[in-house]
């Protein structure tokens, strides 16, 4: 699988073919299409095991600091960390998300289950009086992910050898604040 990770985070999906993932990977194509009958079904199985890891238990984790300026923090450190460690992956998930129907599909699903997360996280931030009340879920989503997104694209999009630097992290902290706050 990791053949089919660093073609298609590097060629794109449509760019890479069945044949050269088998070649990479030392197999031969009826190998492959043994374990994953399609191409598509190659992706979910790819994706998979990360997408759990986008979530997870972060939300509690979020919601065990005090002020909106420390999960703010833990956010921006934290979920930058996980970018870098799955920046293959992500990458894959940034350029398909777009195109690719069945991740569409799974991106509704994953959504969905974690609305009951996110209200409880919407409700623990307008409990801060800074905050803006009229803000809801979704758009506090694209606050706090958007600058994030942003600067895993400018690091290993654009260009594929960016290092994170704390300035950098310091800024994205203080631009969610700035959407957050009244």
């Amino acid at each position: 699988m990791q053949a089919a990770v660093d073609l298609i985070s590097t060629r794109s999906y449509h760019g890479t073919s069945t044949l050269h993932i088998a070649e990479r990977a030392g197999l031969s194509q009826a190998t492959l299409f043994k374990y994953f009958k399609t191409k598509d079904d190659l992706l979910t199985a790819i994706l998979h095991p990360v997408v759990p890891g986008i979530f997870g238990s972060f939300v509690e984790e979020l919601l065990a600091f005090e002020t909106t300026e420390e999960r703010v923090r833990y956010l921006v450190h934290d979920r930058m960390s996980y970018l870098k460690k799955n920046r293959a992956l992500m990458k894959i998930i940034l350029q398909e998300s777009f195109s690719n129907k069945k991740l569409k599909n799974e991106q509704i699903f994953i959504w969905n289950a974690i609305q009951d997360k996110l209200r409880v996280l919407h409700k623990e931030l307008l409990a801060d009086p800074r905050v803006n009340p009229e803000l809801t879920i979704p758009q506090m989503v694209r606050i706090c992910v958007g600058p994030l997104l942003a600067y895993f694209a400018q690091l290993y999009i654009v260009s594929d050898n960016g290092e994170i630097k704390e300035e950098d992290l310091d800024l994205l902290e203080k631009q969610i604040l700035g959407g957050l706050w009244k």
